[in-house]
């Protein structure tokens, strides 16, 4: 299941399927015009992705959820089809007949540009610092010496694989933005299905072109199951899980791998100036996804008041409310671990007024001096959803922490609530997690030594045991109600 494969698989098989199909494409062409191409490409990736859903949920689901999805959503999946697929597929293979596998490389690379810059205005919660970007234009630069050495007289010809990027950038932003709630396997089983529609007269029209040559068929064979089937759909589950522009940094890495298949199938040569732009590119990618900040514990007072803020942000998402009413909700699931004062509520209210996070009216009190209503801003909401979708291990780890950010995971939507819980429940798993083990011995042995400890042990094993059990459950819920919130 999709679903269960970390981000970093996902990032490999995606790696892996957009930069194969360079070789492939190259050697299909020699008996297919690029509109059959393509066509045979999506009715492959569609009975593949038809065959997988049909092994895990049975014949009626396999049927019906797509069924549902293009039903209930016709103009997105539509849209996505056109955009992510049977646009770019086209440009591509025509742009194939005009320009070398390296400048079209290099022009798919710019996605991730395209991406950003859509993002940017799409979700604030998203948006890139100077680090990030800076990444951005190295990898392109690297991707730009990897990849040169393009045909003579080709430049008209590579508006083509330019269009296809910003086509492949518009799907990728109209899946984060519109279909993230959709299960993976059901959203691209009805792209591929609506992609061969879109590709059948233009493909009906070629086929006295078609020759049946065994080479190129074995390469149609492979891009359209393991590239345009599979590979779309680890495609699809990345976006919908990671930020757009993190997604699509295999365009980046893709270029690589076309680089080694050109060396190691074709013989073609690795010269020293591309083979170090290659490593050029991994390292800026590979800075890319590291953390912006190191994961390190906090001073406690740091500490706090972030949890306060987080709690702060989270109460005033659902609803403006006053000072007084805050302090209430926030002390109801908060107090426990610390006692919140009006001393160190308003200066968090401060601290996000300072950095335009929350906002405040007066309105008037129903016996006596205005009260200040606090209210969230949007960009404190990107705020607040960027903190609970991307929470760093302290907040997975630390329960009182971590009991804050649950408390406002009904903010999220089902892909990201999932991921989140995830990694609660990996924690919880982890066997080298510390003192609490679950070993009947050791509870003995700790017994033998202090009843009290034993009674740690006890009480920890049982909450944990609870809590695994309703992640567990709430997991299987969240995946089961994926395809139904279409």
């Amino acid at each position: 299941m999709v679903r269960l494969w970390s981000n970093g698989a996902l990032a490999v098989w995606v790696t892996l399927a957009l930069g194969v199909p360079f070789l492939l494409i190259s050697i299909a062409a020699r008996a297919l015009p690029a509109d059959v191409l393509t066509w045979v490409r999506f009715a492959l990736a569609a009975v593949t992705l038809l065959a997988v859903t049909w092994a895990r949920r049975g014949s009626t689901e396999a049927f019906t959820a797509p069924g549902r999805l293009m039903m209930t959503r016709p103009g997105d999946i539509l849209l996505v089809a056109l955009f992510s697929a049977a646009l770019p597929s086209l440009l591509i293979a025509v742009g194939e007949h005009h320009l070398q596998t390296g400048p079209t490389s290099l022009l798919l690379a710019t996605t991730p540009m395209w991406i950003a810059m859509g993002g940017h205005l799409l979700f604030p919660a998203e948006r890139m610092g100077l680090r990030r970007w800076t990444c951005l234009v190295v990898a392109l630069g690297g991707t730009t010496v990897m990849t040169a050495g393009g045909a003579a007289g080709s430049t008209p010809w590579a508006a083509l694989p330019l269009a296809a990027a910003v086509s492949y950038a518009a799907g990728n932003l109209l899946v984060r933005s519109r279909l993230r709630d959709v299960d993976a396997f059901t959203l691209t089983f009805a792209q591929m299905t609506v992609a061969v529609l879109i590709t059948t007269p233009f493909a009906a029209a070629r086929l006295s072109a078609v020759r049946w040559e065994p080479g190129p068929w074995v390469a149609v064979l492979a891009l359209g199951v393991f590239c345009s089937g599979l590979g779309w759909l680890a495609n699809t589950a990345l976006v919908q899980r990671m930020s757009a522009v993190q997604a699509s940094l295999v365009s980046f890495t893709a270029p690589v791998v076309s680089l080694l298949l050109g060396t190691i199938v074709l013989g073609e040569r690795l010269s020293p100036p591309r083979l170090a732009a290659a490593g050029i590119v991994v390292v800026a990618v590979a800075v890319f996804g590291a953390p912006s900040r190191p994961a390190r514990r906090p001073h406690s007072h740091r500490e706090v008041g972030a949890v306060l803020e987080l709690a702060v942000l989270g109460f005033l998402a659902e609803e403006p409310m006053h000072a007084y009413e805050l302090r209430k909700r926030v002390t109801k699931l908060t107090g426990h671990v610390r006692p919140v004062s009006d001393g160190s509520l308003y200066p968090a209210l401060q601290r996000l007024g300072r950095r335009g996070l929350v906002s405040r009216t007066s309105a008037p009190g129903s016996s006596g001096p205005a009260r200040q209503v606090f209210e969230l801003t949007g960009t404190g909401r990107a705020e607040l959803e960027r903190r609970l979708m991307h929470p760093d291990d302290l907040d997975i780890t630390d329960r009182n922490k971590y009991f804050v950010v649950l408390a406002f995971l009904h903010l999220l939507p089902a892909p990201a609530q999932a991921d989140v819980l995830r990694r609660r429940l990996e924690f919880l798993e982890d066997p080298q997690r510390g003192f609490f083990v679950d070993d009947d011995r050791a509870l003995r042995e700790d017994e033998s030594v202090s009843p009290f400890r034993a009674g740690i042990q006890h009480i920890a094993r049982t909450t944990s045991s609870a809590e695994r059990a309703w992640l567990t459950r709430t997991l299987n819920a969240l995946q089961t109600a994926l395809p139904e919130s279409s």
